[in-house]
């Protein structure tokens, strides 16, 4: 149909706004309380505009268009109708924009520029609100509070977690937490960027700096698969905050928690800044033009004496797709093949059948297209927050959630059912094909990070490749890190090369590795405190180990302990980089900030170990276009059967040990973030016991765990009744309470 705005002719749905055809073709019309995510509720009246045939002014945002309406946002009635709706909004509102954290970017104050009044009729005083700690990331200045409600209605229906709601009438309304816990949503923050009027603000950036002082640069999310985009608000060259950058085909416009205030952990107090080098039996700082020089010479003397199949190389998969490339192309070069970067893992019988890139097997936008999705192992609130949009709007267009898992973990959007079992029970259910009620619709089977931890994934994964052909469902992976895409297709694994290429002579994987004698262990991006999926294993092969190289951002006590070589490498804030994100989306950044004068960028420091040894020279233009080449290339239907492995069968006597992804320890840099720390899910780092480990003494406060011949005394745990028989979890953090395995089978020592 045709509509005219302002006697100009424009195309419109039947389904569509006034606002939205005037957004679509950039006319102008002020708001407060609409946006575009959320639900029309016109209670600000800001967007009053005149419609010719009508007598007062309609609001845009709740107003269809209609063939041939002619609609005028500059007329006198306009104007009129805006400038007394703007001076009753600011009846109230306190004239405190110089300290405001929100000036300069305000929407009531620009706003009020142009449709506001240089008096007031009002004389009465205004009304004050006393403001109520509600997180440790949001602060509140509920005078400002013009009650748009933005922030309830974001949690009603896009996080799917109320937390904030109006209270009281009239001029008593205000907007106050729900519960005294206040607001913990894992998508609070997004509350801000909503609010308008700086009535919700971030706690981090309180009185750091001028909106108009910030450099913007553009970044992607290193927290997770999905990608999330980001803006970084840098000032003096430090990050001070971050908000979204829209992206409808990824996180449209919001970000999770993790992302918006992770960014702290790369100021942490551990950050590693100067290279370091054991002489004589001591840790040395040395120069950085020549720590290089040194670390070569000692690889090659290794390889010389040692061999090249002596050595091991890990690579975390948070690192950027040019690091993992070039980490990859240096150590084959150097005729070593015992390359990883799946640390988390201990069983890898499935590697040969594995796709060339695990994928989610769909593009987000296309979540709600299923009958039906079923998660295994992943619990999506706390491990992949920003999808937590995604689903709810995949439930609401009728999709079915299906959730298995070892433990019950609340969502916020509604689960069908959830099969709550332990590893043995699971198992199971996949291999018995079981779940008739997804028969013959369309399926999606995603598997979460926790499988891949399990000491038998590779039977795991075959049941479910057989679970999931009986009922037709497609495929996907939510994986552990935000790179591990790269760390497939790249080649960072001992059986192939860059594209999926099987390898003529595989090499050792992670558990080979730390269980083999090698002479010369390389590290690069790795925690090793908490980033390998058995600790006392690491540490074993550290001390059998001749040489021990570090390639990181933070110093941790396993790395002062053992460490031969510290070679300082900027985050991926301090570096041009790129993701593949769990969709096979290639995404660049460039640099937002200059790292320390002694830190390496990675990929420099990778590159000039290459030139050192006479291979190519890169520069991160030509490895993007390598990247992108092979990316091209490459064929990730390849796909085969896993093959059955048989494990030994365990008495019944024995107990279920697994690890559950923290939300704020799912990396080395969040892991950092002290915001985050003292949320209320930071706070949940308990051990979960299943009642039946304690029925005959219900009263028991110590437990001792026994694993792999040692005795772990437990007194902090706490009994959870739904948690499956036979079944211990604890949460992956800094403080773990075990060093052994993240995944196996303990007994209780009487």
């Amino acid at each position: 149909m045709k509509v005219f705005i302002n006697n100009i002719e424009y195309e419109a749905d039947s389904n569509e706004t006034i606002i939205q055809v005037a957004d679509r073709n950039g006319i102008k019309i002020p708001r407060f309380c609409y946006h575009k995510h959320l639900s029309v509720v016109a209670s600000c009246r800001m967007c009053l505009v005149e419609v010719e045939g009508v007598r007062f002014a309609q609001p845009a945002c709740s107003t269809p268009v209609r063939e041939d309406m002619r609609i005028n946002t500059k007329s006198e009635k306009t104007y009129d109708a805006q400038k007394s709706t703007m001076e009753f909004l600011l009846i109230n509102h306190p004239l405190d924009c110089p300290i405001c954290d929100q000036a300069g970017e305000c929407e009531l104050q620009d706003v009020s520029l142009k449709h506001g009044d240089d008096h007031s009729k009002y004389l009465e005083f205004k009304r004050v609100v006393v403001d109520k700690d509600i997180s440790p990331l949001i602060s509140t200045e509920m005078t400002r509070c013009i009650h748009c409600s933005r922030c309830v209605r974001f949690g009603e229906e896009v996080a799917g977690n109320k937390e904030l709601g109006l209270i009281n009438r009239g001029e008593f309304t205000e907007i106050r937490a729900f519960i005294e816990d206040g607001v913990s949503s894992e998508l609070s923050g997004n509350m801000i960027d909503l609010c308008p009027v700086g009535a919700l603000n971030n706690k981090l950036y309180s009185y750091r700096a001028r909106t108009w002082d910030l450099k913007q640069h553009s970044v992607i999310s290193p927290h997770d698969c999905i990608g999330s985009n980001i803006y970084y608000h840098v000032y003096s060259n430090e990050i001070v905050r971050a908000v979204p950058k829209e992206n409808n085909e990824i996180n449209q416009t919001w970000i999770s928690d993790r992302d918006r205030f992770g960014y702290q952990g790369i100021y942490s107090e551990d950050r590693c800044r100067i290279p370091q080098q054991k002489i004589d039996g001591q840790l040395k700082e040395v120069e950085k033009q020549s720590i290089l020089k040194s670390l070569n010479k000692q690889i090659n003397e290794n390889v010389k004496k040692y061999s090249p199949e002596s050595f091991g190389c890990f690579i975390s998969p948070q690192s950027t797709s040019e690091e993992m490339y070039l980490f990859q192309g240096l150590v084959r070069k150097l005729g070593i093949n015992n390359i990883d970067h799946r640390t988390n893992e201990q069983d890898f019988a499935y590697q040969d059948s594995y796709p060339a890139m695990p994928s989610l097997g769909t593009n987000l936008n296309n979540l709600h297209e299923f009958d039906n999705i079923i998660l295994i192992g992943a619990n999506i609130k706390t491990e992949f927050p920003i999808l937590t949009v995604r689903f709810n709007d995949a439930v609401k267009k009728n999709t079915n959630i299906y959730s298995y898992h070892f433990i019950n973990m609340q969502e916020d959007f509604d689960v069908k059912k959830n099969f709550v079992m332990n590893n043995t029970d699971l198992l199971s259910v996949f291999q018995d094909h079981s779940l008739e009620s997804c028969r013959g619709k369309k399926n999606l089977l995603i598997i979460g990070p926790n499988i891949t931890y399990f000491y038998n994934q590779s039977l795991f994964l075959q049941a479910i490749e057989a679970f999931a052909s009986n009922i037709n469902a497609t495929v996907g992976y939510l994986t552990d890190f935000c790179n591990s895409t790269s760390g497939w297709v790249l080649g960072n694994v001992p059986h192939r090369l860059p594209g999926g290429e099987k390898i003529k002579t595989s090499g050792y994987n992670t558990s080979q590795m730390l269980e083999g004698n090698l002479s010369t262990m390389v590290f690069f991006n790795l925690d090793p405190d908490n980033d390998f999926y058995n600790s006392s294993a690491l540490i074993n092969a550290l001390q059998k180990s001749s040489c021990n190289i570090f390639f990181t951002s933070f110093t941790t006590p396993i790395i002062e302990k053992y460490a031969d070589f510290i070679i300082p490498i900027t985050t991926y804030a301090e570096t041009d980089g790129s993701y593949i994100n769990i969709e096979g989306k290639f995404q660049t950044f460039n640099k937002v900030i200059q790292a320390d004068k002694f830190t390496f960028e990675g990929w420099q420091a990778l590159n000039e170990l290459c030139k050192l040894n006479g291979f190519d020279n890169h520069s991160i233009a030509s490895v993007r276009k390598d990247l992108v080449s092979l990316l091209t290339n490459v064929d990730f239907s390849k796909n085969k059967k896993i093959d059955y492995k048989t494990y030994p069968k365990n008495d019944k006597s024995m107990i279920h040990k697994n690890t559950l992804r923290h939300i704020y320890s799912t990396d080395q840099i969040v892991r950092r973030a002290k915001s985050l720390n003292q949320t209320n899910q930071a706070m949940n780092r308990q051990i979960y016991i299943s009642k039946d480990l304690v029925e005959d003494n219900p009263n028991q406060k110590t437990l001792s765990i026994k694993e792999n011949e040692k005795v772990f005394k437990i007194s902090d745990f706490h009994v959870k009744d739904d948690l499956p028989r036979k079944t211990i979890v604890y949460s992956s953090s800094f403080d773990n309470k075990f060093t052994e395995s993240k995944s196996t089978f303990v007994s209780l020592k009487k």
